[in-house]
């Protein structure tokens, strides 16, 4: 029987530039094995990782895929939860080596399949190519950075607005629907990833993937400063005091700003439909727009459209300029592909398969 995969952006191009959440993908405490994987663009490092998970899936395993945000057909990593063992892109921009090496975690050197000779044609390409992305990036960034300022703008006037005393009554209402008379006890382990990511393909996001067999959803929609975060934030405290974990997912344009959170041994998810994602969820929903005082909101309605107006059109003048940095990323790429031996690679998946079998043996002699 196969087993199901379940999608996550462990990183994301944000307002701030490149937020990493890498090392929640399998913390140290919990893993098995972490093995990270070294080399250039390429070097076939995300098909090693995509091939890997999908013999595991055959297996019966549910995987965790995580992508890579600068290319949502590529993956960074994935997960075997039941096995406890994480395969990863340890490469720039979201660097990751060995913190217990030999005990824990491990490298994976893709170099050992490449042909060196072979660089020294591509060498100028290369660095070329490399500091065009680099300059791509920063301008993505300076737009999304611009676009936070008129966000910070839209959002003033809502927060102006909220019944702040309104506010607090629903949030208890909330805590008392969904942790109802669980007590305060040790404390759960709380999980920060992306569900939603800016990337070349646009804003893309995988949180369906993860509804599956969740009962009760609650939707928070409403646009910035209407205090979907604040809720979400209080909410998930909460349930880490009573001892539940919880997965914690956070904004893709202002990463210190929650999106949404799943409470996995409860199955419930508390989602919000927001001017990012702008996604319709079913569940029970909660319009933020209730509590604006709506006089406030029509005094400022120029200067509230004026801001949005401006938040989008910079928001989307940065996604057109991350969609230019693909294909200068498949020109690297290019200079790659030809210096790799790829029976080597064919080596990597084998060498890998057979070290996890041997995890998987021992797993399975503990059931």
């Amino acid at each position: 029987m196969q087993g199901k995969f379940e999608h996550f952006f462990p990183g994301a191009n944000t307002s701030t530039g490149f937020y990493s959440l890498f090392h929640y993908i399998l913390p140290q405490e919990f893993a098995k094995r972490i093995i990270c994987i070294k080399g250039g663009p390429g070097t076939g490092k995300s098909y090693l990782i995509k091939k890997v998970g999908q013999y595991f899936n055959e297996k019966g395993y549910n995987i965790e895929y995580h992508h890579c945000s600068s290319d949502s057909d590529s993956l960074d990593a994935i997960v075997i939860k039941k096995l406890k063992i994480a395969l990863l892109d340890g490469t720039a921009p979201h660097i990751v080596d060995p913190k217990y090496p030999g005990a824990i975690d491990e490298i994976l050197n893709m170099g050992d399949c490449w042909k060196e000779t072979g660089f020294a044609a591509y060498k100028n390409d290369i660095i070329r190519i490399s500091k065009e992305i680099s300059k791509t990036f920063s301008r993505v960034y300076r737009y999304f950075a611009s676009a936070k300022n008129m966000h910070e703008d839209w959002s003033f006037y809502n927060s102006k607005a909220i019944d702040l005393s309104s506010l607090n009554i629903l949030k208890e209402q909330l805590k008392d629907q969904i942790l109802q008379d669980l007590e305060v006890s040790s404390v759960g382990y709380d999980r920060h990833l992306f569900a939603t990511s800016f990337t070349p393909k646009g804003i893309i996001t995988y949180v369906d993937s993860l509804l599956e067999g969740y009962k009760r959803i609650y939707v928070l929609e409403g646009g910035p400063g209407t205090q979907k975060t604040d809720i979400l934030n209080y909410l998930y405290k909460e349930t880490l005091k009573r001892g539940l974990d919880v997965n914690v997912f956070h904004d893709p344009f202002i990463p210190e700003r929650l999106e949404h959170i799943l409470i996995p041994s409860l199955n419930i998810a508390v989602l919000t439909s927001n001017e990012i994602n702008q996604k319709k969820f079913v569940g029970n929903q909660i319009k933020m727009e209730d509590y604006l005082d709506t006089n406030l909101i029509e005094k400022y309605s120029k200067e509230i459209q004026q801001s949005k107006d401006n938040f989008y059109f910079l928001l989307n003048q940065g996604l057109q300029i991350l969609a230019s940095e693909k294909p200068l990323h498949d020109k690297l790429e290019e200079c790659y592909t030809p210096n790799m031996n790829f029976n080597k690679t064919e080596d990597k998946f084998n060498e890998i398969i057979t070290k996890i079998l041997k995890y998987e043996k021992e797993y399975r002699s503990k059931l």
